[in-house]
């Protein structure tokens, strides 16, 4: 367990406080949290690069704390009704899609396969996370950026379509090159 993946578990245990302090206040406290938890999304990365210790723990736990977090703005943005229960669906499907891959290729591999993030992804998740402020934040700064929050929203969840299938590109290609390391090796 690294620093850096320490701070990415904080990041998850912090998900129900955040919860409560949404619907139960004091908002303020809510909005320093978020920014924190947002900003403990950067250091964790910044750390295991900068300390030489990417782990495939930490490969997996960072987009599951993003994941995680996302589900739960976007299901208290539903109870809130600043969002429809179709754009939880709509995210969460790539999101269970992959998981279900995952696992998958966890049965076929024999093994874990833990594939880096991707540029599409990243471009996914940072929409999807301004998406998400700008509607949290959407008391306090006024019903236009609600809707650029709720646009940049629905293009980082269009996005991780995409990005669901580059992975499933990336995982494909590592399968034939497995099959084939596999062959080679029989031949001999």
């Amino acid at each position: 367990m690294t620093l850096a993946n320490i701070v990415t578990a904080l990041r998850l245990g912090c998900i129900p406080l955040l919860l409560l302090l949404f619907f139960e206040g004091p908002l303020w406290l809510f909005y320093a949290l978020l920014a924190g938890v947002l900003l403990s999304d950067l250091v964790d990365g910044a750390l295991a690069r900068a300390q030489r210790q990417i782990t495939d723990l930490g490969k997996t736990l960072d987009p599951l704390a993003d994941k995680a977090l996302f589900l739960s703005l976007f299901i208290a943005l539903v109870v809130r009704g600043d969002l429809a229960l179709e754009a939880v669906i709509a995210f969460a499907l790539p999101q269970g899609l992959l998981l279900i891959g995952a696992l998958w290729l966890r049965w076929r591999m024999g093994r874990w396969v833990v594939i880096e993030a991707r540029p599409l992804g990243k471009a996914a998740s940072t929409l999807i996370s301004l998406g998400l402020v700008m509607l949290v934040l959407s008391p306090v700064i006024g019903p236009l950026f609600t809707e650029i929050g709720r646009s940049a929203l629905y293009m980082g969840v269009a996005l991780s379509y995409g990005a669901m299938l580059d992975y499933m590109l990336v995982v494909r290609r590592r399968i034939e090159r497995s099959e084939l390391r596999r062959e080679r090796s029989s031949q001999l």
